[in-house]
């Protein structure tokens, strides 16, 4: 495609795709729903499937549809009843899909999830196993953010955060992320003169800014949710695309490469499953530590563990087992890891070498601050990994 370089064959070998269904493009009269919409993505669902292609659909419209059922032309902020909205509108989406996709001669599975999800390992690989039974028994998972039961601070943002964490979870090939703008412009869609861009590559992802956050009426995330979501897929391998969800035959325009919406170039390498779940999946604690030149150097090139000797300041409070942010003396964050200390005995060693280390906490098994299959790097230039864990 012109412009975008970085597509050429990159389709060619898709096996699984994760398709997001944003609000507005659920938002309709019948039920709260735009049944027409949901009828005719089935539609390019089953032509995909038919391809032998894997899809995992993640779906909004939870709360609309329970804000139309309770008479609700705005919904309330009160995260309590935002929550009674999506378990009442829930089921609703839910019937609807089941019979949209059934004229098709496809099973549906409802999937739902809060961040907790993905903060535990284990949890996050059940998770991960049932997508992949429900994909080899021919089943499509519709996924959406269990609101009814998650904490305000522990939400993904209208499910951008979380399409991107599924994709990285089930090492999809494309995220397709569907809304009612016709991809990224060069400014508010509104504004004249506002321009599409046709697609992103790396090189100029760190460029783009944007203030919109206030998202749609009943949902949570704007441009700027997105772009983090998009980040965090382009960040594990994955190619991505953001389009108009009421575009004729999008998805299939999507898969054949067509020049629509935006593309979003991914990184060259893809990153282990495990590192994955450090990077994106687990939970980042309050914990920052800062390390010296020599600690960065054997981090990023050397493939090397994070030993007390390379530690030069401790911020927060952490326990032994947490995600810790690693940061370079410029403040960069340039790794996350699983701590093997808390702050606490951390700060009592910081600086100092190993040998040393027993005559202040005693005994220990291991030295290592994060050990490196605990740790993965932040940043473009990250390193191949092994584990396929």
């Amino acid at each position: 495609m012109e412009g975008a370089p970085f597509l050429d064959d990159k389709l060619d070998d898709v096996r699984r795709i994760v398709v997001k269904v944003g609000t507005n493009l659920l938002r309709g009269d019948e039920e709260g729903l735009n049944l027409r919409f949901m009828a005719e993505l089935a539609v390019q669902i089953g032509k995909i499937k038919e391809k032998g292609i894997d899809v995992i659909l993640v779906s909004s419209g939870a709360v609309g549809a329970g804000a139309y059922v309770m008479g609700f032309d705005v919904p309330p902020k009160r995260l309590s009843e935002r929550q009674a909205l999506a378990a009442i509108g829930q089921s609703r989406l839910m019937r609807h899909y089941t019979a949209v996709f059934k004229e098709h001669g496809m099973k549906v599975a409802q999937v739902l999830l809060t961040l907790e999800s993905f903060d535990d390992r284990q949890r996050y690989l059940n998770a991960r196993n049932t997508f992949e039974t429900l994909c080899s028994w021919e089943v499509l998972p519709i996924v959406n953010e269990n609101d009814t039961v998650a904490v305000e601070e522990l939400t993904f943002g209208d499910n951008d955060r979380l399409s991107a964490l599924i994709a990285g979870k089930i090492a999809a090939d494309l995220l397709v992320v569907l809304t009612d703008v016709d991809g990224l412009f060069d400014r508010h869609p509104s504004k004249p003169g506002a321009r599409r861009i046709a697609a992103l590559p790396l090189s100029d992802f760190g460029k783009i800014e944007t203030n919109d956050d206030e998202g749609s009426t009943f949902g949570l995330g704007g441009m700027k949710s997105k772009l983090e979501g998009i980040r965090i897929a382009t960040r594990a391998g994955i190619l991505v695309n953001i389009s108009c969800g009421w575009t004729e035959n999008i998805l299939m325009k999507v898969l054949a490469g067509e020049a629509v919406g935006t593309w979003f170039e991914p990184e060259s390498k893809r990153i282990s499953a495990r590192k994955r779940w450090l990077a994106f999946g687990k939970r980042l604690g309050a914990g920052r530590i800062t390390v010296d030149a020599g600690a960065e150097a054997a981090l990023r090139n050397a493939k090397k563990s994070l030993l007390p000797s390379g530690v030069v300041e401790v911020e927060g409070d952490f326990s032994e087992g947490e995600l810790i942010s690693i940061c370079s003396s410029k403040s960069e964050e340039i790794a996350r890891g699983l701590s093997k200390y808390s702050s606490s005995d951390l700060k009592r060693v910081l600086g100092m070498k190993s040998q040393d280390i027993p005559s202040v906490l005693g005994s220990r098994q291991n030295f290592e601050v994060v050990h490196r299959r605990d740790l993965v790097i932040m940043d473009r230039d990250h390193e191949s990994e092994d584990d396929n864990e």
